[in-house]
């Protein structure tokens, strides 16, 4: 049985891997939130829908040691300021991944532990690469595709963070003065100036990690996204029960697919929609095939609910509408 945590993932995923192009993904958040558990599985997640996937860190895209530390070793401001080489990762990673770029990356630029410069060969992505950075400060004078925002409480980042690093930084209490005067100094100014979470594109709430919340999916907090539906997310007291009101929608079709059905197993689905019959489409690439359904104007919160509520028998894919409008619509994941 999928666990909470993979749903989250998957969820993700589809959105990830629902679009054409090539991606720039960033999973940024606070020090010790969970960015980097969170970008290895997602990006394995993506990678088992098809797309060509990659993880990437920025412990290869630091300053060296001399520059990082050059405000003291306890400076917030220095790690704010000066833990991150972003220039340099802008210029080898996000413009050669970028519109007009040529597809060529660098994986890092140096080795943390040693402190010691790499100049390693460029990596040739695939045009369907996503690629999925961890890593702090992300929303700060770079350019991304998407950005999850891993929402974890400074008190639980705290907790892990101070016994992840215990060993490295000497003791629990060093760890402790650390994450206090400088990882999580700097990052509750992120916070402050940056607003991240607003910016994000998606946004789960880590505090838990074995069941992760997925607040947000889709676009910045006060986005407005179309999804188009051809079941029960057209009924209004499924509406009511996921978005807490009722949706304005417009007839429109989907080219080019056919309907199905599936049963539904998940009780509360079946409870909330009043059948466990539910429609499902397939692609089939025919002129004469269409879906009619209709288009919704969902906020991002919303989207994340929509999410939820679709069992794992469909996938949200970017799709074409006859009348020429691009949207979100779940599609059967065979």
């Amino acid at each position: 049985m999928i666990t909470p945590r993979e749903r989250v993932l998957n969820r993700v995923a589809d959105h990830l891997a629902g679009q054409g192009r090539p991606l720039r993904v960033a999973v940024d958040g606070i020090t010790a939130s969970g960015k980097t558990t969170f970008a290895r599985e997602l990006a394995a997640a993506v990678a088992a829908r098809g797309r060509s996937a990659a993880h990437l860190s920025m412990d290869g895209f630091h300053h060296p040691r001399a520059v990082r530390h050059r405000l003291g070793r306890d400076s917030a401001d220095g790690y704010y300021r000066d833990a991150y080489d972003f220039a340099s990762f802008s210029r080898l990673v996000l413009a050669p991944l970028g519109p007009g770029g040529d597809r060529r990356y660098r994986t890092r630029i140096i080795d943390l532990r040693s402190d010691i410069p790499v100049d390693e060969p460029a990596v040739q992505a695939a045009d369907d690469l996503v690629l999925v950075v961890d890593g702090s400060f992300l929303q700060r004078d770079l350019e991304w595709d998407e950005v999850v925002f891993v929402d974890t409480p400074f008190a639980v980042a705290f907790e892990r963070g101070t016994r992840r690093d215990a060993d490295l930084l000497g003791g629990l209490d060093k760890a402790a003065r650390a994450f206090e005067t400088r990882y999580h100094a700097a990052s509750r100014r992120y916070l402050d100036e940056v607003g991240p979470a607003a910016r994000a594109s998606v946004v789960v709430g880590n505090a838990d990690v074995a069941h992760p919340l997925l607040h947000r999916i889709g676009g910045q907090a006060e986005a407005v996204v179309n999804l188009f539906s051809y079941g029960t997310l057209q009924t209004p007291s499924v509406q009511i029960e996921h978005f807490g009101r009722t949706l304005a929608g417009k007839e429109d079709v989907l080219p080019g697919y056919r309907q199905d059905w599936v049963t539904i197993t998940d009780p509360a689905v079946v409870a909330v929609s009043g059948t466990d019959r539910h429609p499902i489409v397939r692609h089939t690439g025919e002129a004469a095939d269409f879906v009619a359904g209709t288009v919704l104007e969902v906020t991002t919160a919303e989207l994340a609910a929509a999410d939820l509520y679709e069992v794992d028998d469909y996938r949200r894919a970017l799709a074409r509408l006859g009348s020429s409008v691009d949207a979100w619509v779940y599609l059967a994941t065979d």
